[in-house]
């Protein structure tokens, strides 16, 4: 038998038998594995050992499971919990993924289901864990430092930015296809008091009305088998935190309404419920349309254009800032160059000549995969070429600026 010592589990029931026999079974999988007959005892082995997964009874004498999840949140975070019971109910099985328990499985147990739902919650704590390591890289990745230009409107855009997340108000992003729209949510995201909690994305072109309701609200989900319990929606997954909602405009009107609600009262009803859920997010929308041809077209709800227009940045596309081109066309290289590791010696004068006149239409994003098509054809070490680039980007240029 391979026992891991770092796969630790805290086994708790207040019956003997049922303590025996998952320890049992736990330790044949190579689970190194500690016991407790009530949630009072689990607690205090909290303050003296560190866990990766606890598997605890939900009702029991003194310290609840509800109890113990709580104090095992406190005191270790990234620790998963899952809870059993006999006797369950929506209500329970809510409160408990609420309070941050992985699962909720229903007595009597099936060994191979504990099992499996041991190795999914400690591979998530695993998950969690890398992912704190890759935070600090992901908030560099999106700091205004991070932000590739040294034009006038860019410089702009990132002092208002910096201006905006100071403040917890909704944020409406107006600008092209291709601009950023996404990246700078991020950014006002990062650099707001929020920084710590995630930053939800949900895209609302081209998705049905009820998937996105489905997608912000939770699906309905009555506890139909041992292990099921009520789908949180994308809302409550940024409680605490930011959501991004990109091409907010192309939802239908009822989602629309119900966003407005969460920003004007910080309430929310999830699909098929009746009360409403407190929570504490920070909307941050985006739309390829501009804001007065949105009220124009009257789809969004004027109390919430109204609540967005005070934070409303309009992001420039590339052709107000052409002078930013080269170090785009550099900056997108060097990422070209680190993901295809063949690194390439640049532009030659000709092609940059070529492109910083172009004017863009797909704005960053068309520089973005220019660059990444016309460098994964290149051998390493050569320059990029002006007899490479695409015949309709030189075409185009050619119409704009013809020779005289």
């Amino acid at each position: 038998m391979n026992r891991n010592p770092l796969r630790r589990v805290l086994v708790v029931d207040d019956e003997p038998m049922i303590v025996s026999l998952l320890s049992t079974i736990l330790r044949e999988k190579g689970w190194d594995v500690t016991e407790a007959r009530s949630g009072t005892e689990a607690i205090d082995q909290l303050d003296r050992s560190r866990f990766d997964v606890i598997l605890t009874d939900l009702v029991m004498p003194g310290d609840s499971g509800i109890d113990l999840l709580r104090a095992a949140k406190e005191i270790h975070p990234d620790v998963e919990v899952i809870l059993m019971s006999g006797y369950a109910t929506a209500d329970t099985a809510i409160e408990a993924m609420r309070n941050g328990a992985f699962h909720y499985i229903m007595k009597p147990l099936k060994p191979d289901e504990v099992v499996h739902l041991l190795e999914k919650a400690y591979t998530q704590g695993q998950l969690q864990r890398e992912n704190r390591f890759l935070k600090s890289e992901i908030r560099a990745a999106h700091h205004v430092q991070s932000v590739v230009g040294d034009s006038k409107p860019i410089l702009g855009l990132i002092a208002t930015l910096q201006g905006i997340a100071g403040v917890d108000s909704p944020v409406l992003l107006a600008g092209e296809r291709g601009t950023g729209r996404g990246f700078f949510a991020r950014i006002v995201h990062f650099h707001s008091r929020r920084a710590g909690e995630l930053c939800v994305p949900v895209y609302c072109a081209g998705v049905p009305d009820e998937t996105l309701v489905a997608e912000l609200f939770g699906a309905p989900s009555a506890i139909e088998d041992r292990t099921s319990v009520p789908n949180s929606g994308k809302m409550e997954l940024a409680n605490h935190g930011t959501l991004y909602l990109a091409d907010f405009a192309e939802a239908g009107r009822e989602v629309l309404e119900r966003i407005n609600r969460l920003i004007s009262d910080k309430t929310m009803v999830p699909d098929g419920g009746t009360e409403p859920v407190t929570l504490d997010v920070r909307v941050i929308a985006s739309s390829a349309v501009p804001p007065e041809e949105l009220a124009r077209r009257g789809n969004v709800p004027p109390a919430l254009l109204k609540a967005l227009e005070p934070w409303t940045v309009r992001i420039p596309p590339l052709r107000e800032h052409l002078e930013d081109v080269p170090l785009l066309l550099h900056h997108f290289l060097q990422e070209a160059n680190r993901e295809r590791k063949k690194p390439l010696r640049g532009f030659t004068p000709s092609a940059l000549s070529a492109l910083e006149t172009y004017d863009w239409p797909g704005n960053v994003r068309e520089v973005r995969d220019l660059v990444r098509a016309v460098a994964g054809k290149k051998k390493q070490g050569t320059m990029i070429d002006a007899t490479e680039i695409p015949p309709e980007i030189l075409y185009r240029n050619l119409r704009r600026h013809p020779t005289k």
